[in-house]
């Protein structure tokens, strides 16, 4: 599955090649902790795309993300995602 989030980049600098979307707490869904984040222009909307895996286990699972600058300081909203897996129904005879 994909998680995507429509952001703002609502600061005064671009974000480049070396600004990326990490993996803050929670349940990564099996994506990578760190990830590229779309380059974005001051003022332009991004779109956040990381592909993820369902966990097979019934039950709420949630993870936070955080953009970081270069430097490695955090910025903007936290990035969430909740999920909640049903368990799958059983035949009755």
């Amino acid at each position: 599955m994909d998680k995507r989030w429509a952001v703002r980049n609502s600061g005064t600098c671009d974000w480049g090649r070396e600004y990326r979307v990490m993996f803050v707490e929670g349940s990564s869904m099996g994506a990578a902790n760190e990830q590229a984040l779309y380059p974005a222009k001051a003022g332009s909307e991004a779109i956040i795309q990381i592909s993820m895996t369902a966990p097979i286990a019934p039950g709420d699972y949630n993870g936070k993300w955080q953009l970081r600058d270069p430097k490695g300081k955090s910025f903007g909203e936290v990035l969430f995602i909740k999920i909640k897996l049903l368990a799958a129904a059983t035949a009755t005879p």
